[in-house]
């Protein structure tokens, strides 16, 4: 019995030595999506929901092709867009560099946010930047077809462009305090008028 408990031992030293310099990892999560290739095909699956780091989702993601085969990275140089679960990303170039940022609205605006690792009153944490697009915009408004960067501090003054024409919904907005959920049903709202009003 003694002999059995000592090779039991040895090889329980064993597996964790050997196991020791390995870091433990989770099984990937999947959940029913898609990517649009470079080409503009859609290629249908299964995201990888959970990456190792929150923000990867943001630079490129995992996925696993209908037709089969294993759970793979794919970046920007292979899809411009994807998508599981009722989220959607679209590729953007910020700041010289390929992301893809996840489309919060949509309608006649958009909201989109981008999650990156940055600073948090000095300390490393995940930050989420902003931005707008009006897709009626014309004339003396045009620009505001293009991504525009809204601010986390300035937000009202930075959408008030954006909602001139629906300035209740705006006004409604707390002028110090940004909170994503509060300017996503604003700006969800604000797009109802023009559903209605092009039916």
């Amino acid at each position: 019995m003694k002999n059995l408990f000592a090779l039991v031992l040895v090889a329980f030293s064993l597996t964790v030595s050997a196991q020791k310099n390995k870091a433990p990892k989770m099984a990937p999560v999947l959940a029913e999506g898609y990517y649009v290739g470079t080409k503009g095909d859609t290629v249908r699956g299964m995201v990888q929901t959970n990456p190792e780091f929150e923000v990867d989702m943001y630079k490129q993601f995992s996925f696993k092709p209908d037709k089969g085969g294993k759970v793979m990275p794919v970046n920007p140089k292979r899809a411009t867009a994807y998508g599981y679960d009722g989220k959607h990303f679209i590729l953007y170039n910020y700041g010289g560099e390929d992301v893809y940022i996840e489309r919060l609205t949509s309608g006649r605006l958009n909201f989109f946010e981008y999650r990156l690792n940055g600073k948090v009153d000095g300390y490393t944490a995940v930050v989420s930047e902003y931005f707008a697009q009006d897709n009626r915009a014309e004339g003396e408004d045009i620009k505001l077809k293009e991504l525009t960067k809204i601010s986390n501090k300035f937000y009202k003054k930075d959408l008030k462009p954006f909602m001139k024409d629906q300035l209740m919904i705006w006004t409604d907005l707390d002028k110090f305090t940004f909170e994503k959920q509060t300017v996503v049903n604003a700006i969800i709202e604000f797009n109802k008028y023009y559903i209605i009003s092009a039916n």
